[in-house]
């Protein structure tokens, strides 16, 4: 399978969130050895309300991803990650397996990401 484009799916997200009017983001990109994945901070008057992961085909596999989601729910803020259908059956059983508490999971076609290759 060819590798998405991240950028373009938290772009996506970004104007999806900017719709809500009063919303803020800002994202973060990285990349391991599994692919690259996004964290993002949703702001609403400068207090932060929330944070999502972007997360490609594998990167959610990473080492420490689910140590990153349980970190972020310590806050006791929404967190969110969203994975590619492909992935969620088996991403949702291993983050609520992992605790998970406090952490919503998603796919790209419900949160109406289009994934587009990503050209080089």
């Amino acid at each position: 399978m060819a590798t998405v484009d991240l950028i373009d799916l938290v772009e996506q997200r970004v104007n999806d969130i900017g719709e809500d009017g009063g919303l803020e983001t800002e994202a973060a990109y990285f990349m391991g050895e599994l692919g690259p994945w996004s964290f993002m901070m949703i702001q609403t008057d400068d207090e932060i309300i929330g944070f999502e992961f972007l997360e490609t085909e594998d990167s959610w596999r990473r080492p420490g991803a689910i140590e990153e989601y349980n970190v972020a729910a310590n806050y006791e803020l929404d967190v969110l990650v969203i994975v590619p259908e492909k992935s969620f059956v088996e991403a949702t059983e291993m983050i609520y397996r992992s605790g998970g508490v406090g952490i919503t999971i998603s796919n790209y076609h419900a949160m109406e990401l289009s994934p587009r290759p990503l050209v080089s």
